[in-house]
């Protein structure tokens, strides 16, 4: 008998007719009292589920649940959810004959116990909805048009205070260029919870001064507004030139929501800050002084071009490169004592490029683009290849940084093979795009508009990228081989190592199909054209990429900028870029990116831009109502600094030499050292306790965000550390005949870039006098010093 009542529910199902028993249904009544005269799975029925996380049967919100009840992620399926709903588990889920019997609805409303616990009451609005398309014979129109789009209206919506509320609605724009209001069919988030929170009827409501986004998902479509809650208060912000394009449009954001910004930093400050973030250490005391005495009204746009200028400044962007596009001795190929002299090479390669200024668009063709042979043929390649690891191998020095091509880009292995089409897609859509796609590899992106066809239709622009040996080439090792053997009979000179290039395959077999049909997916940028097939694909890419009109391009790179000098991007992660993460002042991004296009992407005068702005040269010092603000630039917000530089400025503040054994010469930097498995294990325990990354993700995130217990153990207790605290500054102090006042602000002034205070003086030399002899007070002093948090963050 079960049988034939589950057949008879999937046939009416299928005819999509009502059953002569249901009788007439009267309208579901939504929350806002309005009437659903119809209930329609795909634009109802299917995004109630998405919205209430019921996926699975189990309702416990994940996209493949248990039961064997796999429904798509946030409802973006609904062809296949109605298939898994009415067709599967014998029919099982639906019962059109007892509508209140369906499992459906006994599972969501906690009738039959599962782990999703209940996710609505029985009586509900949203159980009336599913109940009445059950009694209506559960059907399914799939010619109904589809959704296109969504839109949260208003755009923007500005609350009168904390504790006011708002209404939002979520308005879908379908095929056929109707649209329908379907807010209470919607997944809706505020992005940042202390801000605001929003009801699923579209109702906001402001928690405390400041600004975030409201989310709305649908049928597998996104959407985002932002909310401004004002402090109320009236505020003095200054009027700029139109022209100040970074000041008019942060002014413009402060002044909307009612926060007063922090005045001018204090001169000292100031040096502090850009000599951290430009050149990645402290100023010496020397160069405190003269800063301070400086009368000039300029000295700061001196000092800016002056850093701008330094080596180091391109030795530090070169570092930070090296995180975003993955520099990873792990995956290198050959033998592991080369790939320490690999990362340097790959670093050499970056720092070359930013001391040059050259434009950004030219680094990132040199990388996206890159092959080994230079348009070399394979006897020529080979050979110099030979010599190249040669040189590598015995510390000389290389040609390397002067090739127009950073191929290592390509040259990645995983479990000892060259890597698979999907990471070097993910690679390059964080690093050029500012987009993390890999949460399409498997199912429609949660977050985002991307689906798997994206994904992979963007992954094919890679797919003929290979990394090994062209028959020409293995032919010419072969020569080079034969060769050798004539030349040195006896084996006496070293073997030749095994050679790789990165190349092109027009043959590839790494292309990528639909997942869906099965049928081949032609090429295409993500949110962009499909790409002409033949050559190199990866140049069609760059053509769009580099276009004025991008939306990626040159925003993900003024916003990898920004986050840089402010500690947090415009778009937060940087390579967050997505519907449902909007920039927290878009026209601040908008203009910035399209003046660095119109400057021929000039990163040295983009970087000059934003340090000479009113916002960046702010001071961290709160006023009243800006101390919450997070994304407003009220102020300068205290930063973590990277652990290459915090390395750096501990040895700028102890006046010691970097020493890292074999890892670099002596006397470099650290934010010299490329490789991110270092030999020094002083130096390997401190980059641990800072935080930096392994560069085994593919993406923003391994850097911390704040500092943590492990650094501050290491800072109290490093055994190397404490041992070089007496030699350095402390000893030459200490030996000098330079009195104690005079010796504690050098010790300020060297570690905090600040003369002392009268009470910090007083507590320095009260220890002093009371210390058994003048080295170990003088080294308490500077060990004091660099454990304070004004010590180890940028601020």
């Amino acid at each position: 008998m079960r049988r034939v009542v589950a057949a008879a529910v999937g046939l009416l199902a299928m005819l999509g007719a009502r059953p002569s028993w249901g009788g007439g249904l009267e309208p579901v009544r939504l929350p806002d009292g309005s009437a659903l005269p119809a209930v329609e799975f795909d634009r109802h029925v299917a995004s109630l589920f998405g919205r209430l996380g019921c996926n699975a049967g189990s309702c416990h919100g994940a996209f493949q649940g248990r039961g064997g009840l796999n429904l798509s992620l946030f409802g973006a399926d609904p062809a296949r959810d109605f298939q898994a709903i009415t067709r599967r588990a014998s029919g099982r889920r639906v019962n059109v004959l007892d509508p209140d019997r369906s499992l459906v609805l006994l599972k969501a409303t906690g009738q039959v116990p599962h782990e999703g616990g209940q996710r609505f009451a029985p009586g509900s609005w949203e159980y009336r909805v599913i109940r009445a398309w059950i009694a209506g014979g559960a059907p399914r129109d799939p010619a109904r048009p589809a959704p296109r789009a969504i839109a949260i209206r208003p755009a923007e919506s500005r609350l009168e205070r904390p504790g006011a509320t708002g209404r939002l609605a979520v308005v879908a724009r379908f095929a056929d260029d109707t649209e329908a209001d379907v807010t209470a069919f919607c997944d809706l988030r505020v992005r940042d919870t202390e801000v605001a929170d929003v009801t699923n009827t579209g109702v906001i409501r402001g928690l405390r001064p400041g600004d975030t986004a409201v989310v709305a998902a649908y049928n597998g479509l996104d959407a985002a507004a932002r909310v401004l809650i004002p402090t109320g208060r009236t505020v003095r912000v200054p009027d700029v030139p139109a022209s100040d394009l970074i000041d008019r449009e942060v002014y413009a954001k402060l002044r909307a929501l009612g926060i007063e910004p922090s005045g001018p930093a204090e001169d000292a400050e100031f040096l502090r800050r850009i000599t951290l973030d430009v050149i990645g250490t402290l100023p010496t005391p020397g160069e405190v002084r003269a800063f301070l005495a400086d009368g000039s009204c300029d000295k700061r746009s001196r000092t800016i071009d002056r850093l701008l200028a330094h080596p180091m400044h391109a030795a530090l962007w070169a570092t930070r490169y090296l995180d975003i596009t993955g520099c990873n001795a792990d995956a290198m190929e050959g033998p592991p004592e080369l790939h320490s002299g690999r990362a340097r090479l790959w670093h050499d390669w970056f720092r070359a490029r930013f001391a040059a200024n050259m434009p950004y668009d030219r680094i990132a063709r040199g990388v996206l683009c890159a092959t080994s042979r230079d348009g070399r043929d394979a006897r020529a390649w080979v050979r110099r290849e030979a010599e190249h690891n040669r040189r590598l191998r015995d510390g000389g020095e290389t040609d390397y940084a002067d090739r127009p091509w950073l191929d290592f880009f390509w040259r990645r292995l995983v479990n000892g093979e060259a890597s698979p089409v999907e990471p070097l897609a993910e690679r390059v859509a964080t690093t050029f795009l500012g987009i993390r796609i890999e949460c399409a590899q498997c199912h429609k992106h949660p977050f985002d508009r991307w689906t798997q066809a994206d994904y992979r239709s963007f992954a094919n622009i890679v797919a003929d990228v290979q990394f090994g040996l062209t028959p020409d080439s293995l032919a010419a090792v072969g020569a080079l081989l034969d060769e050798r053997r004539k030349a040195d009979p006896k084996g006496v000179l070293p073997p030749i190592p095994r050679l790789r290039e990165v190349y092109l395959s027009p043959r590839s077999s790494r292309r990528l199909a639909d997942p869906d049909t099965g049928r081949p997916l032609a090429p295409r940028a993500l949110g962009g054209p499909e790409l002409p097939d033949g050559g190199d694909l990866r140049e069609r890419l760059f053509d769009w990429l580099a276009a004025p009109d991008n939306p990626y391009f040159a925003r993900s790179f003024v916003n990898r900028v920004w986050a840089v000098y402010f500690g947090a991007g415009l778009v937060d992660p940087v390579d967050g870029f997505s519907v449902t993460n909007p920039p927290s002042n878009p026209r601040l991004l908008d203009a910035l990116a399209a003046d660095f296009v119109a400057h021929g992407y000039d990163i040295r005068r983009l970087e000059r831009l934003i340090l000479n702005s009113r916002a960046y040269q702010r001071s961290s010092q709160p006023v009243a109502g800006n101390l919450d603000d997070r994304g407003n630039f009220a102020r300068s917000l205290p930063r973590p600094l990277m652990a290459e530089v915090l390395v750096d400025a501990i040895n700028a503040a102890l006046d010691v030499p970097g020493d890292f054994g074999p890892d670099a010469p002596k006397g470099s930097r650290a934010i010299e050292i490329a490789t991110n498995r270092v030999v020094s294990p002083d130096l390997a325990r401190a980059f641990r306790a800072f935080g930096r990354p392994e560069r085994a993700a593919i993406c923003d995130c391994e850097r911390p965000k704040a500092p943590a217990l492990p650094q501050t153990l290491f800072l109290m207790t490093d055994e190397a550390l404490l041992a070089r605290l007496k030699s350095g500054r402390v000893g030459a102090l200490a030996g000098s005949d330079r009195c104690d006042p005079e010796a504690v602000e050098e010790l300020f002034l060297a570690a905090l870039s600040r003369p002392p205070s009268e009470d910090e003086a007083r507590s320095a030399l009260d220890h002093l006098r009371t210390s058994p002899d003048r080295t170990s007070g003088l080294a308490d002093v500077l060990w004091a010093l660099i454990n304070t948090r004004e010590f180890v963050l940028n601020h």
